[in-house]
């Protein structure tokens, strides 16, 4: 009874903090607080900047960002107990970092949602390395062919640039304009279907035509 208590509880956690996350992404990208995204996406627009045109490699420009953040933490702590020494503003007590983050007891009971979530995967993998699932193997020949195809025209900071602009944009845009879009999607999925019907009934009539024998056989020979 302790165990399915525990599990019970592990998993909503793990439930409430991807739930937590995906909020704060759909906030995010919904300009909900529209100080918070502009300055996401404005330094965002900065990397790639920096990247594409200045052209800093991206691996350092990782680096001297985590070298700010950490930069900054170090004088944030430092400054604010030295300030405190000399009483200019209130002592206070610094947080340590703990010891312990994960319990024996917290792997444990998350251990069957990640043998499950590993198992997905694997079967996942396997199905598509073994064309098992056609409909699977289809979409991902299409996109892998649509990803080259844009990063090859693109190249792969520009790419990456489009994807990063069309998160913060088009979202948006859909709520706003929910209705003409839904209509223009549907008009060509429509359209889509009538060229897919239109291409299988061409291939049955090439396997219904009848074939010429060669030249060579005996019944091109006779002929």
């Amino acid at each position: 009874e302790k165990r399915k208590n525990l599990m019970s509880a592990a998993a909503a956690s793990e439930g409430s903090v991807l739930d937590m996350a995906k909020e704060k992404l759909q906030g995010l990208v919904m300009w909900e607080v529209p100080v918070t995204t502009g300055l996401v996406f404005a330094v965002g627009l900065a990397g790639f900047f920096l990247v594409g045109v200045v052209g800093y490699p991206f691996i350092t420009l990782v680096a001297y960002a985590l070298l700010l953040h950490l930069l900054a933490r170090f004088a944030y702590r430092h400054g604010k107990t030295i300030l405190g020494e000399l009483n200019v503003i209130e002592k206070s007590t610094m947080p340590k970092a703990p010891s312990t983050f994960v319990s024996v007891d917290d792997v444990s009971a998350s251990l069957p949602q990640i043998v499950e979530a590993v198992n997905r995967m694997l079967h996942a993998a396997a199905s598509l390395m073994l064309a098992d699932d056609t409909s699977l193997a289809l979409k991902w020949m299409a996109g892998l062919y649509a990803f080259a195809l844009a990063s090859r025209l693109l190249g792969s900071t520009g790419l990456f640039f489009l994807l990063f602009v069309c998160a913060f944009t088009l979202p948006k845009g859909y709520e706003q304009k929910k209705e003409e879009v839904d209509q223009a999607a549907a008009m060509l999925l429509s359209k889509a279907k009538e060229l897919s019907a239109v291409a299988v009934a061409k291939l049955g009539e090439l396997r219904k035509a009848p074939t010429k024998p060669a030249a060579g056989t005996k019944e091109g020979k006779a002929e």
